[in-house]
């Protein structure tokens, strides 16, 4: 499946040691998360701790749905992922922005 230009900022933040995988990963951080991404398949628990911790870090939420995030980082068992990287975060998100696989949670019930 082609992962686009979101599977190569991924691969550039996981080169660099500048992304958090899993949700405990992301809850155990405690500043700097400027993105978070799940996958569309993952519990309604775990979205429900990527909700919180969205406020907590006032960052967006991006979602894959038509695209499994694991797929997307080349990790299967991957659900969450808390992107550390202000510049790659910007570049994820302007390119959810433009393609209709990804969903952008501003808050709220969506």
């Amino acid at each position: 499946m082609e992962t686009g230009k979101i599977g190569a900022y991924l691969g550039f933040c996981m080169r660099s040691g500048k992304i958090a995988l899993g949700v405990d990963r992301a809850e155990a951080l405690k500043k700097g998360v400027f993105l978070l991404m799940a996958d569309g398949t993952i519990s309604e628990n775990s979205m429900k701790a990527l909700q919180k911790l969205q406020s907590r870090f006032s960052c967006p939420l991006v979602t894959a749905e038509e695209i499994s995030l694991g797929e997307l980082l080349h990790r299967p068992a991957v659900k969450a992922a808390a992107i550390k990287d202000k510049n790659l975060a910007s570049a994820i998100l302007a390119e959810a922005e433009r393609d209709n696989r990804y969903k952008i949670y501003s808050g709220g019930n969506n």
